[in-house]
């Protein structure tokens, strides 16, 4: 309930201000202090409770103009005549007199401001000491002063100094409070950067890696076939190599404008395996088991991206001869991936360098996992887990 309150408080300053002000005043005009007569009688009141009646009406506007409210009421403390701070706010501060008031705007003025007019009213607060030592050392002044007590309203400074210190440590807290949150902000949003750059490197590489070694491969293929006259064979491996440059560059144009202005078409997804393995110059399969659900755009160019990265190395160490199997098993935990190749078996799973980084950190994004290993009849298998969010 007290946190509530505070941080209501925190959240409307202007209108907790003008509460504040309001019930101080409502107070004022119900005890009278100072005064054994009512505000029936307002002629009878002490003038003195006309200034304190001022004082905390004027904290209404205590943060909008803060100096000026200042000056107001050390004004009205100077001028009352009770300069004995301490005293008055230790013997009846619930009565609310104006030296409690100006306590509280010392106070605020080293909370919310960083201007020196604060400490300036701060040192005024030493005027009283200064007039009764001046008096004891050269007569009394040609106007009359309150007598003074024994510490010579030495304590008023010190009072008010710890008011106005009290506020300066808010101040500091506040502020260390806040640059402490600017700076996880700009972790953060430093942490997001790094997080793109590598989203965008990974992105890069899988475009660039499938299409550009399918194109290599389709190239040799093509200049074998022309140099034993297969003009079918040639013809076959140019449209694959067209059909791979085609998809590269949209790709690549998709990323450039996702990075512009934001997707302005669906990314490849998990529909889209069955065209990648229709135009590889390898034969693949492709099995689906369980029941098919809607995959999430997200999850489906995961998919997408570790099927392709997981035949790009397929054709990169076992040739366009080799045959490549993909199995997408639907269940109740997730999407589960499996790519095996009958290509050369003697690879290891960290020759796959970072294309292997790049799907166990697509897999992790899902809370999944991913696995390559080389299988023992020979060629290599990539098994992959997406889990459903």
């Amino acid at each position: 309930m007290m946190r509530r309150a505070l941080d209501w408080w925190s959240g409307h300053p202007r209108l907790a201000d003008a509460l504040l002000a309001a019930l101080a005043c409502a107070y004022l005009l119900v005890e009278v202090p100072y005064s054994d007569h009512t505000i029936a009688d307002p002629g009878s009141l002490p003038v003195t409770f006309w200034g304190d009646l001022l004082a905390y009406a004027s904290l209404a506007l205590r943060r909008r103009f803060l100096v000026p409210v200042l000056a107001l009421v050390w004004t009205l403390w100077i001028a009352g005549g009770r300069w004995d701070i301490w005293a008055e706010w230790n013997a009846s501060w619930s009565e609310l007199s104006t030296p409690t008031a100006l306590m509280f705007m010392l106070y605020s003025g080293g909370r919310w401001t960083s201007s020196r007019w604060p400490v300036v009213f701060l040192a005024g607060t030493s005027l009283p000491a200064i007039v009764t030592v001046a008096a004891m050392w050269a007569g009394p002044p040609p106007f009359p002063v309150p007598t003074p007590p024994d510490d010579l309203f030495v304590v008023s400074f010190v009072t008010g100094a710890a008011a106005w210190g009290l506020g300066r440590l808010r101040r500091s807290e506040s502020e260390a409070v806040a640059r402490a949150a600017a700076q996880a902000e700009e972790s953060k949003t430093q942490a997001a950067l790094a997080e793109e750059r590598i989203r965008i490197a990974r992105e890069l590489h899988d475009i660039l890696a499938h299409n550009v070694s399918a194109m290599v491969i389709q190239s040799t293929a093509a200049g074998a076939a022309l140099l034993s006259d297969d003009n079918a064979e040639a013809r076959t491996a140019v449209e694959a190599i067209g059909h791979a440059g085609r998809t590269a560059l949209a790709e690549l144009r998709l990323l450039l404008g996702v990075l512009r202005e934001g997707p302005m078409q669906p990314q490849p997804g998990v529909e889209a395996i069955q065209e990648m393995t229709e135009w590889l110059p390898i034969e693949v399969r492709l099995r689906v088991e369980g029941q098919t659900r809607q995959v999430p755009p997200d999850m489906g160019l995961a998919a997408y991206r570790i099927v392709q990265e997981s035949l790009t190395n397929t054709l990169k160490h076992a040739g366009k001869d080799a045959n490549a199997e993909v199995s997408l098993r639907y269940t109740d935990e997730g999407l589960h991936i499996r790519v095996t190749d009958d290509g050369i078996g003697g690879r290891k799973a960290n020759t796959m360098g970072h294309g292997l980084i790049g799907m166990r950190e697509r897999a992790e994004k899902f809370g999944g996992t991913v696995r390559g290993e080389p299988l023992p009849e020979g060629g290599f298998m990539v098994e992959a887990t997406l889990r459903w969010a």
